[in-house]
């Protein structure tokens, strides 16, 4: 195990070696690794929400006749690894992103959803700004929700004083 973690950290290191995945809230030791191997060059994706669409954390399409149903539930098309691991990654991301954690508190206060789905559009919205770290080239920033650049320990304190979820939900 030890042989592959070295191995899979020198792979990482020299495809990304400013570890520009690893700046993404959530994405840790081996989520980074992870992401850059399934992005490869974020220029081949249109946009984010194209690589959102490549990884199925973008909601199917439900068009027919006059009828355009919103709401559908997402594709799981494309790295069902990468998915996951976005996921997983959104609970940790809700918890030190502000932005993040307002999106995670609307869908759970506002609108009713389960963890599970408020989890799965937090980590739509973690793929695309994974998307243009990579396609941009610049780590990833902390800001407030109103784009105000934040530090991690303030971060840490808006989302606990602004976006608790209540326990009643």
């Amino acid at each position: 195990r030890d042989r592959h973690s070295r191995a899979r950290e020198d792979a990482y290191l020299a495809v990304d070696p400013a570890q520009l995945a690893r700046t993404l809230p959530g994405i840790a030791e081996v989520g980074g690794p992870m992401l850059v191997a399934v992005v490869g060059d974020a220029a081949r994706f249109r946009d984010a929400a194209a690589f959102k669409s490549y990884l199925g954390l973008a909601p199917r399409a439900s068009e027919t006749g006059e009828s355009d149903r919103k709401g559908q539930p997402m594709s799981k098309a494309g790295n069902r690894r990468l998915r996951t691991q976005l996921i997983r990654s959104a609970e940790t991301a809700r918890q030190l992103d502000p932005q993040l954690a307002a999106i995670y508190h609307d869908q759970m206060v506002n609108k009713g959803a389960v963890h599970t789905k408020a989890l799965c559009v937090v980590a739509a919205r973690l793929a695309e700004r994974a998307w243009t770290v990579m396609h941009r080239g610049h780590a990833y920033q902390l800001r407030d929700t109103d784009g105000t650049p934040i530090d991690r320990a303030t971060a840490k304190r808006i989302v606990t004083e602004r976006f608790t979820v209540p326990d009643d939900i």
